[in-house]
């Protein structure tokens, strides 16, 4: 009887003891954070397309050159059908020689929309500046520089005429040769906005179309009726302390040791100086006076 009741409390002791163990270990596991599964990384997108975009940043009236371009890589699912993609589209033109219609930041992609080729409608006033305006000029094999002249080359405008006797200090005719406008972008050559003609070699033009200010624009046409209008081309590297000088003119003296500088009281015989008239027993003669 003893020994049944001893083996009953053993196993009793027994039974809790395990109970306990379990709820001990039971708690533990609550109380330990639960691992979290750790999230999945996109898979980058496959750049396995080339689209043209902006080499660096273009304002608009730019005409396009090919160091303005570039391509890009970019990925499938993020080409537009605007996009101008590399091996496709073969029949499309190329976006050299175009003008940019809007602003482009580098890395942009260049569509259709932003860029208006040569022969487009609009295509010459997308090349002007804000607040600039075209205006064409006759120009011929000497005034033109014989073709060397390109658009996008910037020129002086250089204006000879005759002024009268009546305009000036020393009352004859005077045949002036004078600078009347720098540093004017050429735009376009005859209707040709290219370096070349269609057969690729260079031509003389009989007209040059100049971007300008409204106020350049009515000087140009007033020269035009003034004398004859010459170009004369500036150096591509600029020069940031080249100021314009007040002496931008030149009169025939100048070139030529013959001619005289006449004087406004010059007596037609080549006595040019003050006179003075003497009157002597009812004669009277011219007496010039030195200036000294």
């Amino acid at each position: 009887m003893r020994a049944r009741l001893v083996l009953l409390i053993s196993l009793s002791l027994g039974l809790a003891g395990g109970a306990a163990f379990m709820t001990q270990a039971w708690l533990k596991s609550e109380q330990q954070p639960q691992a979290k599964p750790s999230p999945q990384r996109p898979e980058p997108k496959q750049l396995t397309a080339k689209v043209r975009v902006a080499a660096h940043e273009l304002a608009a009236g730019t005409i396009l050159k090919p160091e303005d371009l570039r391509w890009q890589a970019w990925p499938e699912d993020g080409i537009a059908e605007s996009y101008v993609v590399k091996g496709r589209n073969p029949d499309r033109p190329e976006l050299q020689g175009a003008v940019v219609r809007q602003g482009l930041t580098a890395g942009e992609p260049i569509t259709e929309q932003r860029v208006v080729r040569p022969g487009d409608r609009g295509f010459l006033a997308a090349m002007l500046k804000p607040g600039h305006r075209a205006i064409t000029v006759p120009v011929n094999r000497a005034s033109g520089l014989s073709g060397l002249i390109f658009p996008g080359d910037r020129v002086d405008l250089v204006l000879t005429h005759t002024v009268s006797g009546e305009q000036n200090v020393t009352g004859a005719p005077r045949r002036v040769s004078e600078t009347v406008l720098s540093d004017v972008r050429v735009l376009a050559l005859d209707q040709r906005t290219g370096s070349t003609g269609e057969d690729g070699d260079r031509q003389v033009a009989k007209t040059a179309t100049l971007e300008l200010t409204p106020k350049e624009v009515e000087k140009v046409s007033l020269a035009q009726r003034l004398g004859t209008l010459s170009l004369s081309l500036r150096p591509v590297a600029r020069n940031a302390e080249e100021a314009p000088s007040d002496d931008n003119f030149t009169v025939d003296s100048q070139v030529s040791s013959i001619v005289r500088v006449p004087r406004r009281d010059d007596d037609g015989d080549g006595n040019a100086g003050p006179s003075v008239q003497v009157v002597r027993g009812g004669k009277t003669s011219k007496t010039q006076v030195s200036e000294d």
